[in-house]
């Protein structure tokens, strides 16, 4: 069963797969469920290597997350233009992947702000997170970037077996309670309070996202009654705020070899504050074992941790990668 699922999957992705890759796309695909939420605001990207907009010649796959809040409207627009944005950076063109995400998130900030300059308040009480893979398939390169609280999750699969090993997380989660974040929201000229018994920046349980304006430059800079719930220290004066909400990403890059099989998870927080990342990981791989797609797995993953009491929107990306010589 798991040869026949093989050559299928192969036939799939054989349009988007070249012979002189480092790595090939062996399987992706992406699931979501509403969970109790009242509405769906994550969003889902898997573009493959005939879709992502660069001039390079290399092969690029890019997957990433964004999980909304106050609205879809931020995270609606980052699906849509994201990996544009990143596609066509100059930075990126030179191999600077770094740069390039930096920028591109920034850019995205921009456009939000010129949407709440001129057509609604939406941007300044909306916001989402950022968790995003992209692969460099010709060259076995990965750049993993985040902001907020959904993750990227790798790990190695036997090439035998299939059995997952070197399991670990590649992004980090930035929380107003983490000491470094506090401190700078602070030195910004914010607060961090917990009412609600968790500590928050205004009503973020995050330290780090697109959009939610009021927390940012130069929205926040304006009269506090300007925006519902600015988080701003009583102490410090409009115009020498700083952001209290960041959209600099942690970012990280490997190189992938091309004897090794891995697996990719790109998830919500819907999803990893049901279950740990190793439990997770072997739960997928069992899936794939017995023949499912990457899409029927993410939709399985999605659905699972929708389905408990209290639960959020989650989202889910599977991705299996193989080298060429593995």
């Amino acid at each position: 069963m798991v040869v026949a699922h093989k050559a299928l999957r192969d036939q799939m992705f054989r349009k988007t797969m070249c012979t002189s890759d480092a790595i090939t796309l062996f399987d992706a695909g992406a699931g979501q469920s509403q969970g109790g939420r009242k509405y769906q605001e994550d969003r889902c990207a898997v573009i493959f290597p005939n879709q992502f907009p660069s001039n390079t010649k290399d092969n690029i796959a890019f997957f990433a997350i964004y999980d909304g809040h106050g609205s879809g409207l931020v995270s609606e627009q980052v699906n849509n233009s994201l990996h544009h944005l990143l596609g066509r950076r100059p930075e990126f063109e030179r191999d600077d992947w770094a740069a390039a995400i930096k920028a591109a998130l920034a850019e995205e900030d921009s456009i939000l702000l010129d949407r709440f300059k001129y057509e609604s308040a939406e941007p300044a009480i909306s916001g989402s997170t950022v968790a995003i893979c992209c692969v460099n398939l010709t060259k076995g390169e990965l750049l993993v970037s985040n902001l907020g609280d959904s993750h990227v999750i790798f790990a190695e699969r036997d090439p035998k077996t299939e059995h997952p090993y070197h399991i670990r997380r590649l992004t980090v989660a930035h929380k107003p309670s983490i000491p470094s974040e506090k401190t700078r929201i602070e030195k910004a000229g914010g607060a961090v309070n917990k009412r609600s018994g968790t500590e928050r920046l205004g009503s973020l349980n995050m330290s780090r996202a697109l959009g939610d304006l009021q927390y940012k430059n130069p929205v926040n800079t304006f009269m506090d009654n300007s925006v519902p719930d600015p988080a701003s220290s009583a102490t410090s004066r409009s115009e020498s705020r700083g952001n209290f909400l960041s959209n600099e990403p942690y970012t990280s890059r490997r190189t992938l070899h091309t004897d090794r099989r891995y697996l990719l998870l790109v998830v919500s927080d819907g999803v990893t504050d049901r279950v740990d990342d190793t439990n997770l990981v072997q739960h997928v791989m069992k899936l794939s074992m017995r023949g499912k797609r990457a899409n029927e797995i993410a939709q399985e993953i999605a659905t699972n941790s929708a389905n408990r009491p209290r639960s959020d929107n989650a989202s889910c990306i599977v991705a299996m990668l193989d080298g060429q010589g593995s």
